[in-house]
């Protein structure tokens, strides 16, 4: 029989793979577990990558006049730009 080869996903590392959520918390899954062993996870925290730290303030989508921005409520840092940048290099885009 011949193999094949597993199927790439990308997944926020804070799922089963990271302790870098906000909250500095890791996420279980089992479902993410059972899949371990059949795909390729590409395991990526889009947050960190752009230079928010661990913990950090949560990032919310916020929409205004249709227009959809990322901000930190908090500390009102809109990283729109930063993660849309990240986001495209990192998909080659």
């Amino acid at each position: 029989m011949d193999e094949f080869e597993k199927p790439k996903i990308v997944i926020s590392k804070c799922i089963e793979f990271d302790n870098c959520r906000f909250n500095a918390q890791i996420i279980s899954s089992d479902f993410v577990k059972k899949l371990k062993p059949h795909v390729d996870f590409l395991p990526i925290c889009a947050e960190v990558e752009i230079g928010l730290g661990v913990p950090r303030d949560p990032i919310r989508i916020i929409s205004d006049k249709n227009i959809k921005r990322l901000i930190q409520p908090v500390t009102n840092k809109d990283v729109s730009d930063l993660i849309n940048n990240f986001s495209n290099s990192f998909l080659n885009l």
